[in-house]
Parts: structure tokens; C-alpha cells; sequence
């Protein structure tokens, strides 16, 4: 696409490629001097130049000027990002319903269970999140839980061409802080709930809520919202008086509500309660916590126009969702479970469904670790619920990044509760310990990497085969 197009300036240099990183190897880039938390883009435009960049937009003058590129100043250059992906991708996401979520916990369970139960209805729908993106025969990993604009732009665009005609899409709160869906419409928007995590972001629950917020405040006014009454920060928002605005809950009055919950082994009953109608409702997601996820996918699916008389019947026999409470059972005669969760409040909801299914007499186990170079405050935190919540608490690596993970599970130890736990640094030596120690009855949970293939190091990404698999192969004894 020629650069007049996109600036509407007298230029006919062809762009390839939108740029943000100038390490990027490109021809005919055009470059985004953004300013990040620790980067000035600024600073890196003959970097771009040297890998291909034939263009370079900025809004504070340049260190030097190289003749034969084309440099465009202007007001902002997020804002311009924003308005030029739209040109250069042709505004993909007019083209689709765009169905986004954000909160702390849920957002993966609630967008891809979404996305399973439309294709059910018959709609091609894609999703983009934490797990994966999905659409058609496509799957692969996306390089953050909420791409970057151009990233994001490019996959939208893609699933246009693919007849894709729904998108299920997660947004984080950092996705939201730093403006990666800026430049997107949204059609409608759910809110979970809002836990202590990502506070060496935020540095505050209220600059986490703050973020959370920036979603709801942007969308259009078609757009409906749906929104968690039970929540604290969920009721904030019902405050704010949003248009097409439907709750969901359990403790709270509200618009889609859930009474006389069933939860089982291997799933849950409970009565919907809408406009005074009751319908019973059947699912094989199991703990309270998905009967919140499960009531967000029906509140979407019904406002978009969907009866009961279909949503209901897709609920008895949901794809589970990699990494999610998914239990590992290879014969063994105690239960082993998965979960991605976290963050305290996550570990601790896991933790109590757990122990409603794992008799008096016997024991849980957890396996879990901490995040280097993320949230040290919530370390403590995760140390006290699992010592106060297990029988046994093995605490082990997690993604130590730059840290030693000696020094982070110190971080977790301060806020223990008794002396339930040891510190086992190898992950596949600690499930392996946890599964081998288990009696008859037992539960043992593996807290906080859930379907993730990956360790982070210091150095990057190591592959991990994953809980699961590890569970599995250890169950079977192959490892």
C-alpha cells in the first residue's frame, strides 16, 4: 500500500509491513517511533532504516535524518498506529462480531466456551486469548494474551478472508493500560471479576480496575455489556450505567441468576432464574466458579438473540478448556488436577472445589510456584492460602525468568501458614514427588502452568510438556 494512501502525502513509496520493533527484518517497513515502559522508538529509527524501514512516523524530532526515507511527524504516533492499521488491514473487525471479555479469572473458559458453542449454532467463529488463536484448521500460540495492534490487525484480517463471522477475543488489563485494541470495535463486552494480580503492573487494585475499565468506557453505544454482580469491582461498573447493560450472579439480584447449585465429581445442576422464569440447567463443568462462566456464555448467547431452547441443551457436554480444572485420570485410585490459576483468589476457589470432592480422612496435595520478574506481592499471598487451604503444599519452579527460584519460593514462604510445605525446585521432580505421596482418596492439584508448553528462563522460553502430560506419563509410569 502506497504511503499516500495512509498519510495522504505526496509520496508513492510502496509499505509492506508495519513496524514496531526495529530489530524487525522487513523491506519496505514503516516504522512506529512508540514510546514503552523502558523503550523510546525514537531512539531506534537507523536500526529500522538499517533492517529495511522506508518510512518513519514520529512526534518528537529525530536524533538524524537519512535522505531518501520518508519521515512523518505527527501529533501522536499511538494514535496514528492505530488510524494506519486500520487503512493498511482495511478495519477488519467492522467485518465480523467482535465479542471481547476481561477480568481477572474466567476469560478463557468464558470466550472459548463461547466460541465452541457458536460453531455448534452453526457460526463460524474464531478466538484469540491466552490459550491460542482458533479459527477454521488454524490453531497456533499467540505472542501475548492480547497481541499488539498490528499482530492482532493481521490475525483479524486473516480470519476475514478465512469467512470467519464471529470472534471471541480476551483482553488483558495490560493489553488495555498500553492501547493494543485501540483501533478495534467491539460489539459487546464481558466483565468476570477483578483479584490481586498483575500489581507490579498496576501497582494498585484500583489502577487494575482503572484498565479494566478503559474496555466498557470505549465501546459504542449498540454495544451490550455483560457484567458480574456479584463482584465488588463488577457492581462499580453496574454503577456506571453503561447502555444494553445485563448482569449475571449467584449472591446478588441479577439479570441471568444461578440458585439451588448441584456440584458434583463431574458436573453441576443449578436453576436459572431470568425475568422470573426458572429453567434448569445441566453442565459438565464442575466447581461454582464455572457456574459464573457458564452464566456469562448464556447472558451473551441469550442477548444476541439465542432462545434457551438452544443454549441449554450445548451446556450438558462442553469441551473442556485446555488447562482448566482438567483432571488427569489414568486408572489411578486418587484424583489428579491441572489448573492455569495463579493468582490467590484462583488457588483458593480450585482449592475449595477440590476439597468438597476429596473425602474428611484424606489429604490434598498442591504443587505450585510463582512468576519471577512479575508480582512479588501477591508471593505471600499464594504461601498462605495453599498452606491454609492443602494438607501438603509442594512449592517448585514456575517461570523464574531472571530470578532464582530459591529467592522467589522465600518470597512465597513468608506468608505460609505452618510448616505443611517443602520446597522441591525441579517442576517435574515435585509432581512426581506429589502423585508418588498420594493415598488412596487423595487429590493433588498442579497449580499455575495449566496446558502451557513452556518454562520461562532467564534466557527465554524452554519447552515443557506440561502438567498434564507430565501427570500422565508419571501415572503411567513412563517418566
Amino acid at each position: 500500500m502506497k504511503l499516500n494512501r495512509l498519510f495522504g502525502i505526496d509520496s508513492e513509496k510502496e509499505i509492506s509491513h508495519l513496524i514496531l520493533d526495529s530489530r524487525t527484518q522487513t523491506e519496505q517497513g514503516l516504522f512506529f517511533c512508540l514510546e514503552g515502559l523502558t523503550v523510546d522508538g525514537h531512539k531506534y529509527t537507523q536500526s529500522a532504516i538499517d533492517n529495511g524501514c522506508v518510512a518513519i512516523v514520529h512526534h518528537k524530532e529525530l536524533d538524524s535524518y537519512q535522505e531518501g526515507i520518508e519521515y512523518i511527524l505527527v501529533d501522536d504516533t499511538m494514535d496514528e498506529l492505530h488510524r494506519v492499521s486500520n487503512v493498511f488491514f482495511d478495519t477488519p473487525s467492522r467485518k465480523m462480531v467482535m465479542n471481547t471479555i476481561t477480568g481477572t479469572n474466567g476469560k478463557s473458559t468464558v470466550m472459548k466456551t463461547l466460541r465452541n458453542i457458536l460453531l455448534r449454532l452453526g457460526v463460524n467463529a474464531g478466538y484469540i486469548g491466552t490459550i491460542s488463536v482458533e479459527y477454521n484448521d488454524y490453531i497456533f500460540s499467540p505472542s501475548l494474551t492480547t497481541p499488539d495492534i498490528v499482530e492482532l490487525q493481521g490475525i483479524l484480517n486473516d480470519m476475514v478472508n478465512e469467512g470467519v463471522e464471529e470472534v471471541c477475543l480476551e483482553v488483558s488489563s495490560q493489553g488495555l493500560s498500553l492501547r493494543r485494541v485501540d483501533a478495534i470495535h467491539f460489539d459487546d463486552a464481558s466483565f468476570t471479576n477483578l483479584s490481586h494480580d498483575h500489581l507490579d503492573y498496576h501497582k494498585s487494585m484500583e489502577e487494575y480496575f482503572k484498565a479494566k475499565k478503559i474496555l466498557f468506557d470505549r465501546l459504542d453505544d449498540e454495544a451490550f455489556t455483560i457484567i458480574n454482580a456479584d463482584d465488588e469491582y463488577g457492581r462499580r461498573l453496574i454503577e456506571e450505567g453503561y447502555p444494553h447493560l445485563k448482569t449475571y450472579g449467584i449472591a446478588q439480584s441479577a439479570d441471568y441468576r444461578a440458585k439451588d447449585l448441584v456440584i458434583g465429581e463431574y458436573g453441576t445442576q443449578f436453576t436459572l432464574v431470568h425475568e422470573g422464569q426458572e429453567y434448569p440447567v445441566e453442565t459438565n463443568f464442575i466447581a461454582d466458579f464455572n457456574v459464573y462462566n457458564v452464566l456469562n456464555v448464556i447472558a451473551i448467547l441469550h442477548k444476541k438473540g439465542y432462545g434457551f431452547d438452544r443454549i441449554l441443551p450445548e451446556l450438558v457436554d462442553i469441551e473442556h478448556v485446555d488447562g482448566r480444572l482438567n483432571r488427569v485420570d489414568e486408572g489411578q485410585d486418587f484424583k489428579v488436577f491441572v489448573d492455569f490459576g495463579h493468582a490467590p483468589d484462583s488457588m483458593a476457589n480450585v482449592f475449595k472445589y477440590v476439597r468438597s470432592i476429596t473425602p474428611k480422612e484424606n489429604k490434598m496435595i498442591c504443587v505450585f510456584g510463582a512468576a519471577g520478574a512479575r508480582d512479588t506481592l501477591k508471593r505471600p499471598k499464594m504461601g498462605k492460602v495453599a498452606t491454609e487451604m492443602c494438607d501438603h503444599v509442594i512449592i517448585t519452579e514456575h517461570d523464574n525468568r531472571n530470578e532464582e527460584v530459591v529467592d522467589i519460593t522465600k518470597d512465597i514462604v513468608s506468608g505460609v501458614v505452618g510448616d505443611n510445605w517443602e520446597f522441591v525446585p525441579i517442576r517435574i521432580d515435585a509432581i512426581r514427588k506429589a502423585i508418588e505421596m498420594a493415598q488412596p482418596g487423595d487429590s493433588v492439584v498442579l497449580n499455575g502452568k495449566g496446558e502451557e508448553k513452556f518454562i520461562y528462563r532467564a534466557f527465554g522460553k524452554e519447552d515443557w510438556m506440561g502438567d498434564e502430560v507430565a501427570a500422565s506419563k508419571i501415572l503411567k509410569g513412563e517418566l
